[in-house]
């Protein structure tokens, strides 16, 4: 894994003693500050990420309403105390950084999930509930160097003729300790967003379900990196939603760009930072 922030150097004090007429005294040996770890001795940061789930249904008489079920993530660094002064601060502020925006959108889902069930309960108690309700998100990441990509699906069923579903997406930089639209991963995200934007045109143009799309499906494609966008062991992999592209018969439409297709538009900078490189890119989880 590549270092993010810059390394404290221990400071060495000598002491020099010298006396009039007499032979100076051999310098002593230095002698680290109480307290500090030797430079070499620092390691880098290990970033963790553990899942987050929160459940509950809305159980009516004898009867389940409605139930819901949210996985999130929380981020944490296990050898914090291992780290230099200049890591450990950058890694406490991407911990607290990423946990506050998971922890934001666990609150959010689950207010969304105690009114699905109120509403549940209501109309079963009217006589009106076929089927019960149900509201589901489901989590995956991956590590690409200093980019954690985070993939949310979730799946729900509040009526009608049939579930719904979508994909949303969170990308952070461990690097500046902030979530980035994918697009600022790159060197030019400007240039990123408009050669990749062709890239996927041509490539959702060749899918046989091209004839199922939206007439403006080229100004939807133009702006991706708005939607849903992870990084990952293979690319870069742009999803668009049942709805996004064309009708909920056509399902969700996923176009994908290698990192090879990426090196130009991303540039050495954005490779790097996308662990390419000196690096292999992360994990899957």
């Amino acid at each position: 894994m590549r270092r993010f922030a810059g390394v404290l150097l221990a400071a060495f004090v000598f002491l020099l003693a010298a006396c009039a007429n007499l032979t100076a005294a051999p310098a002593p040996v230095p002698v680290p500050p109480q307290n500090t770890v030797p430079t070499a001795a620092y390691e880098e940061p290990v970033y963790q990420l553990e899942a987050v789930t929160e459940e509950g249904k809305t159980v009516v008489g004898s009867a389940d309403a409605a139930h819901y079920l949210y996985q999130l993530l929380s981020l944490s660094v296990p050898n914090l105390e291992a780290l230099s002064p200049g890591d450990a601060e950058a890694a406490r502020r991407n911990v607290e950084n990423f946990n506050s925006r998971m922890d934001a959108l666990m609150k959010d889902a689950l207010a969304r999930g105690r009114e699905m069930g109120e509403d549940a309960a209501e109309l079963y108690e009217a006589g009106g509930l076929a089927d019960p309700y149900y509201d589901e998100t489901c989590t995956g990441f991956y590590q690409a160097g200093q980019v954690i990509s985070v993939r949310l699906d979730n799946s729900s069923y509040t009526g009608g003729a049939h579930p719904n579903s979508y994909t949303a997406s969170q990308n952070f930089d461990l690097g500046t300790g902030q979530f980035i639209d994918p697009a600022q991963a790159a060197d030019d995200p400007e240039s990123f967003r408009a050669g990749a934007a062709e890239l996927l045109l041509e490539k959702a143009e060749a899918l046989e379900s091209r004839a199922e799309f939206w007439t403006d499906y080229a100004e939807i494609i133009a702006r991706w990196n708005e939607g849903s966008a992870v990084f990952d062991g293979e690319g870069m992999l742009v999803i668009f939603s049942r709805y996004e592209l064309g009708p909920y018969s056509m399902g969700s439409v996923e176009l994908r760009l290698s990192y090879e297709e990426l090196a130009d538009l991303v540039g050495p900078g954005g490779m790097a930072r996308l662990g390419l490189g000196a690096e292999e890119p992360g994990e899957e989880k």
